[in-house]
């Protein structure tokens, strides 16, 4: 699943739902991979819900 992102450097997500790997597009064109995300987590992250408390720990997971 595809999803394009309205953010100063991502570009779009990317979510491989078997292999539960969500690959992040950067706009400078680097792309970087998070192994092990689960499906819940990454429907936060594009309806903007704020995953934890902390805001360290919501930009660790992107």
């Amino acid at each position: 699943m595809q999803f394009p992102v309205h953010s100063k450097t991502i570009a779009e997500l990317d979510y491989d739902s078997q292999t539960c790997l969500l690959r992040v597009l950067y706009k400078d064109g680097r792309v970087s991979c998070v192994p092990d995300v689960a499906p819940t987590l990454v429907m936060k992250i594009v309806a903007r819900v704020p995953v934890e408390k902390s805001s360290y720990l919501m930009q660790t997971a992107i």
